[in-house]
């Protein structure tokens, strides 16, 4: 039985980092998986954030989320879209593509 929020946290990474390009960038990524929980704003049960930002220009930033009245939808700066979920892993794939492309390659797994 989940108790709170806090139960279907799949993870939350964060940290500062150097980019080869030379910015300077926080992270912020957290997922939840509600079981048994299908909706356009959740699909596969996913409520997701996730956020790259330039430490120096909070305004300069990738973010990816969901949530209740919201399906998936990424911002670039301040111009929002909204794009057709086809699976976590996509999901997670664009939104690096997208990161790298902006500020360029870190290794946020280190």
């Amino acid at each position: 039985m989940i108790k709170s929020v806090d139960d279907c946290l799949v993870y939350n990474r964060q940290g500062t980092f150097l980019t080869e390009k030379g910015y300077l960038v926080g992270l912020r990524m957290r997922l939840w998986q509600f079981p048994n929980f299908q909706a356009v704003d959740f699909p596969e049960g996913y409520q997701f954030k996730w956020i790259v930002f330039n430490l120096f220009n909070k305004k300069d930033q990738i973010l990816f989320d969901n949530h209740p009245g919201k399906p998936p939808h990424y911002h670039i700066d301040e111009q929002q879209e909204f794009f057709k979920w086809k699976s976590l892993v996509e999901t997670e794939k664009m939104f690096w593509q997208m990161v790298y492309h902006k500020f360029g390659y870190f290794n946020y797994e280190q």
